[in-house]
């Protein structure tokens, strides 16, 4: 007996074989707790779909996660493009004494990503950065 709803209409034993093996093959099926959970996604498997149970709401869940590539842009400021910046801020709140947050010349170029630039300033003109160490999140 299969679940005809999740495999689609199979015609043969044959495509069912296949079905199944491709099931056991790409999928990881059980609980998050277990080590075959972490195992699996060191394997990169494709699905994972684990069952558990919340004992302060007592209802059981389940949880599907799907292998999909993420797009990431990555770039590089010009080092002398953004202490122009940072001298332009300068200018503009200690000399001119524009104190308006919410300012147009913080927002106007987004190719150099100024309102992140003017916030990374020194302070008193941008805000403290704060980098916190490598932090890892254990999930069994």
């Amino acid at each position: 007996m299969y679940d005809q709803a999740s495999l689609g209409e199979v015609t043969d034993y044959a495509e069912l074989q296949q079905y199944f093996e491709s099931y056991d093959n790409d999928c990881y099926i059980g609980l998050e707790k277990d080590p075959g959970w972490s195992e699996a996604i060191l394997q990169e498997k494709p699905t994972l779909f684990a069952l558990g149970y919340d004992m302060i709401e007592k209802l059981y869940t389940g949880r599907v996660l799907t292998k999909q590539p993420i797009i990431v842009k990555v770039g590089e400021l010009n080092r002398e493009a953004v202490r122009a910046l940072w001298a332009s801020l300068n200018l503009e709140l200690l000399y001119f004494t524009n104190d308006d947050d919410e300012r147009y010349s913080i927002q106007a170029h987004v190719t150099l990503l100024r309102n992140l630039t003017v916030q990374s300033a020194d302070p008193p003109l941008g805000y403290p950065v704060y980098a916190s160490p490598l932090i890892r999140v254990v999930t069994y």
